[in-house]
């Protein structure tokens, strides 16, 4: 199942959905699970710290920005974990788009859900492994100030191209386009419980669901 109520908010939908509009979701909802091919892949890794850089154990390449490192201070390890709804369903929401706008946004905001869902499988199998570890939320390429140039270092880092299929083109977006690439900070000693509050966030001050009185699902 699909979150709906997340969903709505993509959509800019405020209370509960008219039957006209709960019909379109149910109808969107059943063609995308149908197309979707949910996949994910991770892998661990030692954060390694020097006095000015942050990076993973046997990476050539160092985490930028200052989000990332805040977002893996108290950290020892980082799984780096990457999400993807299928070229399938990328075909699907091209389709959609082009012969019924309404259903194309509705599917549109749905597929990002179920890609976050897919992507939230993805660390809940890292603390499945990890035991005794607790997990920050993942905090994927192209937020705050850790660039999208990134994404395609992260996703040879886990192999993504071979073992799901996703790639990233010359311009830093992910094929399929429904994917999800970014990095969870693995503790020993329980974290801050701020990491996943609003008030933690480098986005709050820009972030459209505060705006409208909602939090998105970090």
């Amino acid at each position: 199942m699909i979150n709906r109520a997340e969903a709505l908010r993509y959509m800019g939908v405020r209370g509960e959905p008219d039957e006209h509009l709960t019909a379109l979701i149910d109808e969107c909802e059943t063609e995308l699970l149908a197309a979707a091919r949910p996949r994910f892949v991770w892998r661990i890794f030692d954060i390694v710290r020097s006095e000015s850089e942050i990076s993973l154990s046997g990476c050539d390449f160092s985490l930028v920005g200052s989000d990332i490192a805040r977002h893996l201070e108290g950290c020892t390890k980082a799984a780096v974990t990457a999400a993807t709804l299928s070229a399938d369903a990328d075909r699907l929401l091209k389709r959609l788009q082009l012969s019924d706008g309404a259903k194309g946004m509705t599917a549109d905001a749905l597929a990002s859900v179920l890609a976050e869902q897919t992507s939230e499988l993805a660390r809940q199998a890292v603390l499945d492994k990890m035991t005794g570890y607790s997990a920050t939320w993942c905090y994927a390429a192209g937020y705050g100030d850790f660039p999208l140039d990134q994404a395609a270092q992260l996703l040879t880092a886990v192999d993504a191209s071979r073992k799901i299929g996703v790639t990233c083109t010359s311009s830093n977006m992910l094929t399929p386009q429904k994917s999800i690439v970014g990095i969870v900070g693995l503790s020993e000693t329980p974290l801050d419980s701020r990491r996943r509050s609003c008030e933690d966030c480098n986005m709050k001050e820009s972030c459209r669901f505060r705006k409208d009185g909602l939090r998105c699902n970090i």
